[in-house]
């Protein structure tokens, strides 16, 4: 089956890639998140699953004109070649001699790709992480956030899902008001919320690496009115319009299309408090959702692009 275009999208949380005869979409597939680690780039474990998926759908690699990887956690021009030269490495290994011209760049970058199509705007990231990137008139890049759950990542799922661990932790400690996050807390901790002292424990002990998966049980609680779910909700949202207003501020030349990607918009009350905090400061915003970046990003990329 002729594929021109394979793109890859290897987020924080999982990893997407399709195959596109043009525009035409001729195969899907999601994996495990690959991304790179202080250990490993872990591109043998990404070519191990291509290997896999291109058997089944039986891609002709004689006719992929290029291979676009979006990577998360992959930014300058030395993380792209080292890169590049371990995936092509891994590829001879698991998939054969015959590598199509490969290009590398950020999974923010992919997604700007996807959500400008080339032109000028603003990007806004809300998932596992958060991120804006705006494009002004002359293609300058300017990005704001996206320094990580250790450092930023305000208003992220992560940064939701501690926040619930937080609140649940000062109500334990009789510092904080009732939450009904103590329920989605305590099955994230495996505890039974009834048995306080063995929650107490496990919320001491756990780690918060995987907490982002609590974000749509809090952003949930709070449309369900749980005061401290609706006084996260409202921090998250003010994080993230802020990363906007800040790129904003100082790309002045940059076109007001915001364009809105990541799990966290999936829930309407956010997108619309993020929404009116940026339109009060810049009424002249519109803005969309990104719902598939690998498609979005197929239309980008033009055949004289591909070629």
């Amino acid at each position: 089956m002729r594929a021109s275009l394979i793109i890859i999208d290897g987020g924080g949380s999982t990893t997407d890639v399709a195959a596109f005869d043009g525009t035409r979409e001729i195969g899907r597939s999601s994996f495990p998140s690959v991304k790179p680690t202080a250990e490993s780039m872990q591109t043998d474990e990404l070519c191990r699953h291509l290997g896999t998926w291109l058997v089944t759908t039986r891609c002709a690699l004689t006719e992929t004109t290029l291979i676009l990887i979006g990577m998360s956690g992959i930014w300058s021009v030395e993380e792209r070649r080292s890169y590049l030269m371990d995936f092509d490495s891994s590829w001879s290994h698991y998939i054969g001699d015959l590598l199509p011209r490969t290009s590398v760049i950020s999974d923010v970058e992919l997604v700007q790709l996807a959500a400008l199509q080339g032109g000028s705007g603003i990007v806004l990231i809300a998932g596992t992480g958060s991120i804006a990137l705006s494009v002004d008139r002359l293609g300058v890049q300017r990005r704001c956030g996206g320094w990580g759950p250790r450092i930023d990542d305000a208003g992220s799922g992560f940064w939701i899902g501690r926040e619930a661990l937080r609140s649940v932790a000062q109500m334990l400690d009789g510092r904080g008001p009732s939450t009904l996050l103590i329920r989605p807390v305590a099955a994230f901790l495996v505890a039974d919320p009834d048995d306080v002292i063995s929650l107490q424990n496990k919320l001491r002990a756990t780690s918060i690496d995987r907490c982002a998966r609590l974000a749509q049980a809090v952003l949930s609680y709070a449309d369900e009115g749980d005061a401290v779910a609706i006084d996260i909700r409202r921090r998250a949202a003010d994080h993230l319009a802020a990363l906007v207003l800040a790129v904003r501020a100082t790309v002045p030349t940059v076109e007001p299309n915001l364009v809105l990607y990541g799990s966290l918009w999936q829930n309407a009350s956010l997108r619309t408090m993020v929404g009116e905090l940026v339109a009060e400061a810049h009424p002249d915003t519109s803005s969309s959702i990104l719902a598939d970046v690998c498609a979005s990003a197929a239309r980008a990329l033009t055949p004289e692009e591909q070629a």
